[in-house]
Protein backbone atom coordinates (compact mmCIF):
# COMPACT_ATOMS: atom_id res chain seq x y z
CA UNK A 1 0.00 0.00 0.00
CA UNK A 2 1.41 3.65 -0.54
CA UNK A 3 2.72 5.08 2.62
CA UNK A 4 0.79 7.83 4.74
CA UNK A 5 1.28 9.68 7.30
CA UNK A 6 -0.84 9.21 10.00
CA UNK A 7 -1.95 10.98 13.17
CA UNK A 8 -3.44 8.52 15.75
CA UNK A 9 -7.39 9.51 16.25
CA UNK A 10 -8.06 10.96 19.73
CA UNK A 11 -10.61 7.80 20.29
CA UNK A 12 -8.44 4.97 19.53
CA UNK A 13 -5.74 5.80 21.78
CA UNK A 14 -5.14 5.70 25.07
CA UNK A 15 -4.31 9.15 27.35
CA UNK A 16 -0.86 9.11 27.85
CA UNK A 17 -1.43 11.95 30.48
CA UNK A 18 -3.64 9.85 32.94
CA UNK A 19 -3.70 9.51 36.61
CA UNK A 20 -2.67 5.67 36.13
CA UNK A 21 -0.12 6.10 33.30
CA UNK A 22 3.45 6.23 35.03
CA UNK A 23 5.48 6.01 31.91
CA UNK A 24 4.08 8.89 29.03
CA UNK A 25 6.72 6.90 26.13
CA UNK A 26 5.17 3.99 27.21
CA UNK A 27 1.73 4.93 27.35
CA UNK A 28 2.27 6.61 23.84
CA UNK A 29 3.66 3.35 22.40
CA UNK A 30 1.19 1.17 23.74
CA UNK A 31 -1.60 3.32 22.12
CA UNK A 32 0.03 3.36 18.69
CA UNK A 33 0.54 -0.55 18.82
CA UNK A 34 -2.93 -0.83 19.79
CA UNK A 35 -4.17 1.28 16.88
CA UNK A 36 -1.86 -0.73 14.49
CA UNK A 37 -3.56 -3.83 16.03
CA UNK A 38 -7.02 -2.62 14.63
CA UNK A 39 -5.76 -0.69 11.49
CA UNK A 40 -3.13 -2.26 10.26
CA UNK A 41 1.18 -1.06 10.69
CA UNK A 42 1.40 2.42 10.30
CA UNK A 43 3.28 3.32 7.18
CA UNK A 44 4.97 6.08 8.62
CA UNK A 45 5.46 7.58 12.03
CA UNK A 46 5.84 11.75 12.47
CA UNK A 47 7.97 11.23 15.68
CA UNK A 48 7.62 15.20 17.17
CA UNK A 49 7.92 13.51 20.91
CA UNK A 50 11.04 15.75 23.21
CA UNK A 51 14.35 14.15 22.93
CA UNK A 52 13.39 13.25 19.53
CA UNK A 53 12.81 9.40 19.91
CA UNK A 54 13.68 7.87 23.26
CA UNK A 55 11.32 4.80 22.33
CA UNK A 56 11.50 2.34 19.23
CA UNK A 57 8.24 1.80 17.43
CA UNK A 58 7.92 -1.96 16.71
CA UNK A 59 4.34 -0.80 14.63
CA UNK A 60 5.87 1.36 12.39
CA UNK A 61 7.35 0.91 9.07
CA UNK A 62 9.62 4.13 9.02
CA UNK A 63 9.83 7.06 12.07
CA UNK A 64 10.44 10.27 10.82
CA UNK A 65 11.89 12.22 13.51
CA UNK A 66 14.14 16.03 13.35
CA UNK A 67 17.37 16.09 13.62
CA UNK A 68 19.32 19.48 13.82
CA UNK A 69 23.10 20.96 13.04
CA UNK A 70 25.76 18.93 11.22
CA UNK A 71 25.97 15.95 13.87
CA UNK A 72 22.23 15.79 13.69
CA UNK A 73 21.73 16.46 16.99
CA UNK A 74 17.90 15.67 19.01
CA UNK A 75 18.52 18.54 20.92
CA UNK A 76 17.80 21.76 18.70
CA UNK A 77 19.25 24.23 21.50
CA UNK A 78 22.55 22.67 21.54
CA UNK A 79 22.53 22.22 17.85
CA UNK A 80 22.05 26.63 17.52
CA UNK A 81 24.23 27.34 19.89
CA UNK A 82 27.26 25.23 18.12
CA UNK A 83 26.16 26.79 14.56
CA UNK A 84 26.16 30.38 16.23
CA UNK A 85 29.63 29.74 17.34
CA UNK A 86 31.15 27.65 13.71
CA UNK A 87 29.06 29.79 11.40
CA UNK A 88 26.55 32.22 12.56
CA UNK A 89 23.19 32.90 11.06
CA UNK A 90 22.98 29.33 9.56
CA UNK A 91 21.99 25.91 10.44
CA UNK A 92 21.27 22.49 8.65
CA UNK A 93 18.50 20.49 9.74
CA UNK A 94 16.97 17.49 8.66
CA UNK A 95 14.11 14.95 8.43
CA UNK A 96 15.23 11.49 8.86
CA UNK A 97 13.87 8.35 8.75
CA UNK A 98 14.52 5.41 10.71
CA UNK A 99 15.50 2.55 10.69
CA UNK A 100 18.75 3.25 8.40
CA UNK A 101 19.17 7.01 8.97
CA UNK A 102 17.94 7.74 5.24
CA UNK A 103 17.60 11.45 4.67
CA UNK A 104 13.89 12.53 3.50
CA UNK A 105 14.55 16.41 3.35
CA UNK A 106 17.49 18.38 4.17
CA UNK A 107 18.27 22.22 3.83
CA UNK A 108 19.88 25.28 5.23
CA UNK A 109 18.34 27.82 7.08
CA UNK A 110 19.26 31.12 7.70
CA UNK A 111 19.19 33.36 10.40
CA UNK A 112 20.39 36.29 11.86
CA UNK A 113 18.80 38.03 15.67
CA UNK A 114 17.56 35.50 18.14
CA UNK A 115 13.79 36.96 17.69
CA UNK A 116 14.22 34.93 14.07
CA UNK A 117 15.67 31.28 15.85
CA UNK A 118 11.64 29.80 15.59
CA UNK A 119 12.34 29.66 11.65
CA UNK A 120 14.82 26.78 12.53
CA UNK A 121 11.97 25.16 13.83
CA UNK A 122 8.43 26.10 12.20
CA UNK A 123 9.96 26.79 8.32
CA UNK A 124 10.64 22.50 8.07
CA UNK A 125 6.84 21.56 9.44
CA UNK A 126 5.91 21.57 6.14
CA UNK A 127 8.33 18.58 4.91
CA UNK A 128 6.72 15.66 6.38
CA UNK A 129 3.38 16.64 4.24
CA UNK A 130 5.14 16.98 1.36
CA UNK A 131 7.35 13.77 1.56
CA UNK A 132 4.43 12.66 2.15
CA UNK A 133 2.46 13.51 -0.85
CA UNK A 134 5.33 12.48 -2.78
CA UNK A 135 4.99 9.06 -1.82
CA UNK A 136 1.04 9.06 -2.75
CA UNK A 137 2.18 10.16 -5.91
CA UNK A 138 3.89 7.05 -7.61
CA UNK A 139 3.35 8.17 -11.47
CA UNK A 140 4.29 12.05 -12.10
CA UNK A 141 2.48 13.84 -14.58
CA UNK A 142 4.09 13.63 -18.21
CA UNK A 143 7.49 15.15 -18.61
CA UNK A 144 7.79 15.62 -14.49
CA UNK A 145 10.54 14.00 -12.81
CA UNK A 146 10.24 12.41 -9.54
CA UNK A 147 11.38 13.76 -5.82
CA UNK A 148 15.13 14.05 -5.66
CA UNK A 149 16.39 10.54 -3.95
CA UNK A 150 16.99 10.33 -0.71
CA UNK A 151 20.43 10.47 1.05
CA UNK A 152 21.87 8.85 3.80
CA UNK A 153 24.61 10.83 5.07
CA UNK A 154 26.95 9.87 8.38
CA UNK A 155 26.43 12.95 10.76
CA UNK A 156 29.57 14.63 11.26
CA UNK A 157 32.28 13.68 13.51
CA UNK A 158 33.13 16.22 16.30
CA UNK A 159 29.85 17.24 16.90
CA UNK A 160 30.50 19.31 19.60
CA UNK A 161 27.36 16.97 21.64
CA UNK A 162 30.09 16.10 24.59
CA UNK A 163 31.11 19.82 25.35
CA UNK A 164 29.35 21.04 28.66
CA UNK A 165 26.49 23.32 27.67
CA UNK A 166 27.55 26.44 29.79
CA UNK A 167 31.21 26.10 27.80
CA UNK A 168 28.95 26.47 24.60
CA UNK A 169 26.97 29.70 26.08
CA UNK A 170 30.16 31.14 26.81
CA UNK A 171 31.80 30.38 23.60
CA UNK A 172 28.62 31.79 22.04
CA UNK A 173 28.57 34.90 24.34
CA UNK A 174 32.72 35.66 22.58
CA UNK A 175 30.86 35.13 19.09
CA UNK A 176 28.56 37.64 19.54
CA UNK A 177 31.33 40.47 20.68
CA UNK A 178 33.37 39.48 17.97
CA UNK A 179 29.93 39.91 15.57
CA UNK A 180 29.41 43.10 17.19
CA UNK A 181 32.71 44.23 16.99
CA UNK A 182 32.66 43.63 13.03
CA UNK A 183 29.41 45.23 12.51
CA UNK A 184 31.10 48.20 13.84
CA UNK A 185 34.16 48.33 11.51
CA UNK A 186 33.01 45.98 8.28
CA UNK A 187 29.94 47.48 6.28
CA UNK A 188 28.52 46.37 2.89
CA UNK A 189 29.49 47.89 0.07
CA UNK A 190 27.88 46.62 -3.20
CA UNK A 191 29.51 47.54 -6.92
CA UNK A 192 28.11 46.74 -10.37
CA UNK A 193 29.72 45.30 -13.03
CA UNK A 194 28.81 44.38 -16.56
CA UNK A 195 30.02 41.03 -18.75
CA UNK A 196 29.82 41.48 -22.02
CA UNK A 197 27.85 38.26 -23.10
CA UNK A 198 25.01 37.26 -22.77
CA UNK A 199 23.66 35.31 -19.95
CA UNK A 200 23.43 31.81 -21.18
CA UNK A 201 26.78 32.35 -22.42
CA UNK A 202 28.54 33.36 -19.07
CA UNK A 203 26.24 30.12 -17.49
CA UNK A 204 27.81 27.81 -20.10
CA UNK A 205 31.19 29.22 -19.76
CA UNK A 206 33.52 27.17 -17.63
CA UNK A 207 36.13 30.00 -16.80
CA UNK A 208 34.98 33.37 -15.83
CA UNK A 209 34.34 36.22 -18.08
CA UNK A 210 35.70 39.68 -17.63
CA UNK A 211 33.57 42.23 -15.23
CA UNK A 212 33.69 45.92 -16.03
CA UNK A 213 33.00 47.31 -12.75
CA UNK A 214 31.30 50.97 -12.77
CA UNK A 215 32.52 53.68 -10.68
CA UNK A 216 30.82 54.11 -7.02
CA UNK A 217 29.87 57.21 -4.96
CA UNK A 218 31.06 57.73 -1.08
CA UNK A 219 28.17 57.04 0.99
CA UNK A 220 25.90 54.93 -1.29
CA UNK A 221 26.16 51.69 -2.90
CA UNK A 222 24.70 50.13 -6.00
CA UNK A 223 23.29 46.49 -5.87
CA UNK A 224 20.67 44.32 -7.47
CA UNK A 225 21.05 45.56 -11.07
CA UNK A 226 19.22 44.79 -14.04
CA UNK A 227 18.92 46.34 -17.55
CA UNK A 228 17.60 46.61 -21.04
CA UNK A 229 19.15 47.68 -24.15
CA UNK A 230 18.14 50.26 -26.57
CA UNK A 231 19.55 50.89 -29.65
CA UNK A 232 22.92 49.84 -28.87
CA UNK A 233 22.52 51.61 -25.31
CA UNK A 234 22.20 49.55 -22.05
CA UNK A 235 19.90 50.79 -19.96
CA UNK A 236 20.86 49.48 -16.30
CA UNK A 237 18.18 49.59 -13.12
CA UNK A 238 19.80 49.23 -9.58
CA UNK A 239 19.08 49.85 -5.89
CA UNK A 240 20.60 53.13 -4.78
CA UNK A 241 21.30 52.26 -1.63
CA UNK A 242 22.25 55.56 0.98
CA UNK A 243 24.27 53.72 3.31
CA UNK A 244 23.48 56.68 6.85
CA UNK A 245 19.86 56.60 5.77
CA UNK A 246 19.76 52.73 5.10
CA UNK A 247 17.50 52.86 2.73
CA UNK A 248 17.00 52.02 -0.71
CA UNK A 249 15.83 54.05 -4.25
CA UNK A 250 15.74 52.64 -7.57
CA UNK A 251 17.99 54.82 -9.91
CA UNK A 252 19.05 54.61 -13.89
CA UNK A 253 21.92 55.11 -15.61
CA UNK A 254 23.35 54.37 -19.41
CA UNK A 255 25.73 52.69 -20.90
CA UNK A 256 26.86 53.69 -24.75
CA UNK A 257 27.77 51.62 -26.99
CA UNK A 258 31.69 52.34 -26.38
CA UNK A 259 31.02 51.56 -22.70
CA UNK A 260 31.09 54.72 -21.23
CA UNK A 261 29.00 54.83 -18.42
CA UNK A 262 26.48 58.21 -17.43
CA UNK A 263 25.63 59.61 -13.97
CA UNK A 264 22.77 58.00 -11.88
CA UNK A 265 19.37 59.48 -11.79
CA UNK A 266 16.57 58.76 -9.71
CA UNK A 267 13.55 57.07 -11.63
CA UNK A 268 11.43 55.64 -8.38
CA UNK A 269 11.03 55.94 -4.60
CA UNK A 270 8.11 54.62 -3.30
CA UNK A 271 8.71 56.18 0.24
CA UNK A 272 9.63 52.28 1.69
CA UNK A 273 12.87 50.51 1.16
CA UNK A 274 12.99 49.65 -2.37
CA UNK A 275 15.13 47.41 -3.91
CA UNK A 276 15.62 44.43 -6.62
CA UNK A 277 14.39 46.67 -9.74
CA UNK A 278 13.33 43.50 -12.15
CA UNK A 279 12.23 44.78 -15.36
CA UNK A 280 9.85 43.25 -17.70
CA UNK A 281 9.07 43.72 -21.20
CA UNK A 282 5.08 42.45 -22.11
CA UNK A 283 2.67 43.39 -25.17
CA UNK A 284 5.24 46.51 -26.05
CA UNK A 285 5.61 47.82 -22.84
CA UNK A 286 7.87 48.34 -20.17
CA UNK A 287 7.67 46.93 -16.32
CA UNK A 288 9.14 47.36 -13.72
CA UNK A 289 8.75 44.96 -10.56
CA UNK A 290 10.74 46.41 -7.48
CA UNK A 291 11.17 44.77 -4.00
CA UNK A 292 9.13 46.93 -1.65
CA UNK A 293 8.39 44.29 1.00
CA UNK A 294 8.48 46.72 3.51
CA UNK A 295 5.04 47.68 2.23
CA UNK A 296 3.61 44.90 2.94
CA UNK A 297 2.65 44.21 -1.26
CA UNK A 298 4.41 43.93 -4.61
CA UNK A 299 3.13 46.94 -6.57
CA UNK A 300 3.90 46.37 -10.92
CA UNK A 301 5.02 49.62 -11.98
CA UNK A 302 4.67 50.52 -16.23
CA UNK A 303 6.82 52.88 -17.83
CA UNK A 304 5.03 56.45 -18.80
CA UNK A 305 8.11 57.48 -20.27
CA UNK A 306 11.02 55.50 -20.29
CA UNK A 307 13.37 55.26 -18.84
CA UNK A 308 12.36 58.20 -15.94
CA UNK A 309 8.54 57.90 -15.42
CA UNK A 310 6.89 55.13 -14.32
CA UNK A 311 2.99 54.74 -12.91
CA UNK A 312 1.57 52.06 -10.65
CA UNK A 313 0.14 49.19 -13.10
CA UNK A 314 -1.43 46.60 -10.50
CA UNK A 315 -1.15 45.16 -7.57
CA UNK A 316 0.25 41.60 -7.98
CA UNK A 317 0.26 40.66 -4.07
CA UNK A 318 -1.85 41.99 -1.64
CA UNK A 319 -0.57 41.52 2.31
CA UNK A 320 2.42 39.19 1.47
CA UNK A 321 5.81 40.67 1.66
CA UNK A 322 7.46 39.45 -1.69
CA UNK A 323 11.11 39.66 -1.30
CA UNK A 324 13.15 39.84 -5.12
CA UNK A 325 10.32 38.99 -7.14
CA UNK A 326 11.55 37.27 -10.20
CA UNK A 327 8.76 36.32 -12.90
CA UNK A 328 8.96 34.49 -16.23
CA UNK A 329 6.93 33.64 -19.30
CA UNK A 330 7.16 30.04 -19.49
CA UNK A 331 5.73 27.62 -21.59
CA UNK A 332 1.95 29.19 -21.96
CA UNK A 333 1.69 30.78 -18.26
CA UNK A 334 3.40 33.41 -16.20
CA UNK A 335 5.57 32.24 -13.40
CA UNK A 336 6.83 34.14 -10.38
CA UNK A 337 9.48 33.44 -7.88
CA UNK A 338 10.24 34.77 -4.43
CA UNK A 339 10.74 34.31 -1.12
CA UNK A 340 8.92 36.23 2.21
CA UNK A 341 9.84 38.55 4.44
CA UNK A 342 7.90 37.18 7.40
CA UNK A 343 8.90 33.39 6.18
CA UNK A 344 12.80 33.27 6.38
CA UNK A 345 13.37 35.46 3.46
CA UNK A 346 16.84 33.43 2.64
CA UNK A 347 15.65 29.78 2.82
CA UNK A 348 11.79 29.67 1.83
CA UNK A 349 11.28 29.31 -1.77
CA UNK A 350 7.31 30.41 -2.83
CA UNK A 351 6.24 29.94 -6.50
CA UNK A 352 2.83 32.13 -7.66
CA UNK A 353 1.21 31.80 -11.27
CA UNK A 354 -0.52 33.71 -13.76
CA UNK A 355 -2.54 33.35 -16.86
CA UNK A 356 -0.76 37.07 -17.53
CA UNK A 357 1.49 39.48 -16.34
CA UNK A 358 -1.37 41.48 -14.43
CA UNK A 359 -2.49 38.09 -12.56
CA UNK A 360 -4.67 37.18 -11.23
CA UNK A 361 -2.17 35.07 -9.29
CA UNK A 362 -2.38 31.72 -8.27
CA UNK A 363 -0.07 30.26 -5.55
CA UNK A 364 1.44 27.00 -5.99
CA UNK A 365 -0.11 24.46 -4.49
CA UNK A 366 3.09 22.93 -2.59
CA UNK A 367 4.30 26.81 -1.16
CA UNK A 368 6.95 27.01 0.27
CA UNK A 369 8.74 24.64 -2.26
CA UNK A 370 11.61 24.29 -1.02
CA UNK A 371 13.53 25.54 1.86
CA UNK A 372 17.08 25.99 1.78
CA UNK A 373 18.77 28.95 1.58
CA UNK A 374 21.40 27.56 -0.62
CA UNK A 375 19.28 28.32 -3.58
CA UNK A 376 16.16 29.31 -2.18
CA UNK A 377 16.32 33.27 -2.74
CA UNK A 378 16.23 34.77 -6.31
CA UNK A 379 19.10 36.07 -7.64
CA UNK A 380 18.51 37.46 -10.94
CA UNK A 381 16.53 36.95 -14.03
CA UNK A 382 15.47 33.64 -15.24
CA UNK A 383 16.02 32.38 -18.47
CA UNK A 384 15.03 29.63 -20.84
CA UNK A 385 17.96 28.31 -23.03
CA UNK A 386 17.43 25.27 -25.36
CA UNK A 387 14.06 25.16 -24.34
CA UNK A 388 15.00 24.74 -20.69
CA UNK A 389 13.68 27.00 -18.30
CA UNK A 390 17.14 28.44 -15.72
CA UNK A 391 16.90 30.05 -12.53
CA UNK A 392 19.49 31.98 -11.26
CA UNK A 393 19.01 31.95 -6.59
CA UNK A 394 21.33 32.87 -4.10
CA UNK A 395 23.59 30.70 -2.27
CA UNK A 396 23.28 32.29 1.36
CA UNK A 397 24.47 29.32 3.05
CA UNK A 398 27.96 31.00 3.35
CA UNK A 399 26.67 34.09 4.55
CA UNK A 400 24.63 36.36 3.30
CA UNK A 401 24.93 37.47 -0.84
CA UNK A 402 28.21 35.28 -0.88
CA UNK A 403 27.57 33.61 -4.71
CA UNK A 404 24.93 33.00 -7.34
CA UNK A 405 23.92 29.47 -8.24
CA UNK A 406 22.17 28.65 -11.40
CA UNK A 407 19.45 25.93 -11.35
CA UNK A 408 17.74 24.26 -13.94
CA UNK A 409 13.92 23.98 -13.31
CA UNK A 410 12.98 20.16 -14.31
CA UNK A 411 9.44 20.35 -13.58
CA UNK A 412 6.84 23.73 -13.13
CA UNK A 413 3.44 22.84 -12.87
CA UNK A 414 0.42 23.81 -10.53
CA UNK A 415 1.54 21.78 -8.16
CA UNK A 416 4.80 20.34 -8.34
CA UNK A 417 8.16 21.61 -8.89
CA UNK A 418 11.70 20.53 -9.14
CA UNK A 419 14.82 21.86 -10.07
CA UNK A 420 19.13 21.27 -9.95
CA UNK A 421 21.76 23.22 -9.45
CA UNK A 422 23.96 23.50 -12.58
CA UNK A 423 26.43 26.34 -12.25
CA UNK A 424 27.45 28.60 -9.38
CA UNK A 425 28.80 32.00 -10.27
CA UNK A 426 31.48 33.20 -7.45
CA UNK A 427 33.06 36.44 -7.24
CA UNK A 428 36.11 36.30 -9.43
CA UNK A 429 39.32 35.97 -7.22
CA UNK A 430 41.25 38.97 -8.74
CA UNK A 431 38.02 41.28 -8.32
CA UNK A 432 38.17 44.12 -6.00
CA UNK A 433 34.67 42.70 -5.20
CA UNK A 434 35.55 39.66 -3.37
CA UNK A 435 33.48 39.04 -0.77
CA UNK A 436 30.05 38.47 -2.58
CA UNK A 437 28.00 37.94 -5.85
CA UNK A 438 23.95 38.20 -5.14
CA UNK A 439 22.58 39.15 -8.94
CA UNK A 440 23.06 38.13 -12.61
CA UNK A 441 20.86 38.90 -14.71
CA UNK A 442 20.41 39.08 -18.56
CA UNK A 443 20.41 42.46 -20.31
CA UNK A 444 20.38 41.36 -24.44
CA UNK A 445 23.72 40.72 -25.70
CA UNK A 446 25.41 41.64 -22.21
CA UNK A 447 25.00 40.43 -18.67
CA UNK A 448 24.93 42.51 -15.12
CA UNK A 449 26.35 41.42 -11.92
CA UNK A 450 26.93 42.79 -8.45
CA UNK A 451 29.86 42.54 -6.14
CA UNK A 452 30.60 43.38 -2.32
CA UNK A 453 33.40 44.83 -0.92
CA UNK A 454 33.09 44.33 2.49
CA UNK A 455 35.04 47.56 4.37
CA UNK A 456 34.68 50.43 6.40
CA UNK A 457 32.63 52.63 5.85
CA UNK A 458 32.14 56.11 7.91
CA UNK A 459 28.63 56.35 7.28
CA UNK A 460 26.94 52.95 7.98
CA UNK A 461 29.68 53.78 11.11
CA UNK A 462 27.70 56.53 12.25
CA UNK A 463 24.27 55.19 11.76
CA UNK A 464 25.05 51.98 13.30
CA UNK A 465 26.50 54.02 16.61
CA UNK A 466 23.38 56.55 16.96
CA UNK A 467 21.11 53.65 16.76
CA UNK A 468 23.40 51.57 19.17
CA UNK A 469 23.04 54.62 21.86
CA UNK A 470 19.44 55.55 20.87
CA UNK A 471 18.52 52.13 22.03
CA UNK A 472 20.79 52.26 25.22
CA UNK A 473 19.26 55.61 25.85
CA UNK A 474 15.82 54.07 25.78
CA UNK A 475 16.20 51.18 27.98
CA UNK A 476 18.04 52.74 30.69
CA UNK A 477 14.97 55.48 30.86
CA UNK A 478 12.98 54.70 33.93
CA UNK A 479 9.08 53.80 33.22
CA UNK A 480 6.57 56.89 33.32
Amino acid sequence: TPAVLRDLDPEDRADPLSADTADTADAANAAGAAYAGANGDVDVLLDLSAGGGAFPVPWATEVWRFRYGDGRSTDPVRALLLDYIRHPGRSRVFLIAEPGGRIVREGWLSWWRGEQLDRVLLDPVSWPATAALDRLDPKPAAGAAAAPPAETVPPRSGSGSEVPRPLLEIAAVARRGLSVASTFTRHDDWHVGVIDAPIDAVVASAADLPITWLTGRPGRFAADPFGLERDGVLHVFFEDYDQQLARGTISHLEIAADGTAGEPEPVLDPGVHTSYPFLIEDAGSVFLLPETSAAGQLVLYEAVDFPGRWRPAATLLEDIPAVDASVVEFEGAWWMFATRLDRGANHNLFIWYAPRLTGPWTPHARNPVKTDARSARPGGTPFVSGGKLYRPSQDDSRGYGGRVVVNEVEVLTPGAFAERPVRWIEPPHDSPYRDGLHTLSGAGTRTLVDGNARHFVKETFRRDVTARLGRAHATSEPPA
